[in-house]
This record gives C-alpha cells, sequence and structure tokens, in this order.
C-alpha cells in the first residue's frame, strides 16, 4: 500500500467491517482531513484535523464525540491501533476523540473509525460538575467503567494558570474549549491535542 493511498472511507463513516482481523492494513493510517461537514459541505474552519484509523475492540459500539483509550497494552506501535472503550480516568492522556459526524448508533465493535487526536472537533461534556465556558482546558473525567454513559467526556481541567507553560499535554489537558458546554448532555466544540 502506498503512503499516498486514501483509506476506502472518509469523515463520518466507518470501514464496515465486523471481524476483528478485516481491515487489518488500515489501522493505525493517520489522515488529516479539512474542517469540513462531509454531510453538508459547510465548512467551519480553516484548520485541519488528524485523525488515526482505529479499531473498536470494547465490547460495545462507541458513540460520536466521546473520548476513547487507545489500548495500549502490546508493544510496540500496535498499541496505537485500536481502542480499548471510552476513557475512564483522569486525564487520561493516551486518547482520541470518536469521529463527530458518525451517526448516533457509533461504531460496532470491531469495526475501523476515525478518532481525532489533534484539530477542531466536537466533544461530549461531563454529565455533572462545572459547565465549560470558552477557553477551559479540557481532561479526561473518572468514570466506573470504560463502557458507561458517564465515561468518555470532559470537564475542566485542575491545571492552574501558574502550571500551564508547557505542562497542559504532561498533565493531561485534551484540548481547550471554543464553545460553552452544559452539563446536561452537550457537547462543546474544542481543539484538541492528545498524546496518542
Amino acid at each position: 500500500m502506498s503512503l499516498l493511498v486514501d483509506p476506502p472511507f472518509s469523515l463520518g463513516q466507518t470501514l464496515g467491517v465486523t471481524n476483528a482481523t478485516d481491515g487489518a492494513n488500515w489501522v493505525g493510517v493517520v489522515k488529516q482531513f479539512p474542517d469540513v461537514d462531509p454531510t453538508t459541505g459547510r465548512i467551519r474552519s480553516n484548520r485541519v484535523k488528524t485523525c488515526v484509523a482505529v479499531r473498536n475492540a470494547s465490547t460495545i459500539a462507541l458513540s460520536p464525540k466521546r473520548v476513547v483509550s487507545f489500548d495500549t497494552s502490546t508493544a510496540g506501535l500496535a498499541s496505537f491501533t485500536q481502542t480499548k472503550g471510552y476513557s475512564s480516568v483522569t486525564n487520561d492522556e493516551r486518547v482520541g476523540v470518536v469521529d463527530e459526524y458518525l451517526p448516533a448508533t457509533g461504531v460496532a465493535v470491531n469495526d475501523v473509525f476515525w478518532v481525532t487526536v489533534e484539530g477542531p472537533t466536537e466533544v461530549a461534556v461531563a454529565l455533572s460538575g462545572s459547565d465549560l465556558v470558552v477557553g477551559d482546558r479540557l481532561a479526561a473525567i473518572t468514570a466506573a467503567a470504560s463502557t458507561g454513559t458517564t465515561a468518555g467526556r470532559v470537564t475542566k481541567s485542575a491545571v492552574a494558570a501558574g502550571t500551564q507553560l508547557g505542562n497542559d499535554n504532561s498533565l493531561g489537558v485534551l484540548g481547550r474549549a471554543c464553545s460553552t458546554g452544559a452539563t446536561t448532555g452537550a457537547n462543546v466544540l474544542a481543539i484538541v491535542k492528545t498524546r496518542y
């Protein structure tokens, strides 16, 4: 496969596989997309979003806009080719955001899909705590399980302004809010930069 060959699916789509080995030649592919809604063609910004094609190795369908953890239990670069479910650890760093343009049914188990690791994307807000405002640093929240409804969401990071210089990434900051987001199941537009 050439480095110049695009995967056969775009934002808002999955590869459509059901077997854990199907599509193995596509997992781990990194691609940049323009910040354009693939269903309407509306340009949201002049930025690009960097995405990684990964496999849903969890036991549930993964919903769009939720934060997922990479399965880092495998040695080598294969660690960043599949997700183990929603992030459920405070300040989890090895994460991506499930493609915001997928349908509400999300990504089936074993299917291959895009996660955003850098650039603009909508992210699901925590179901409790403080509402988010523009400029807030975002971090993953703690949840009881990586398959629950409270997992895979973001909240305001506890990183103080005085510790921000050069430390955001080392302290679990996933990005910054570009819109407000209520803790009522809302989403927030963010610029993310994860440590994938």
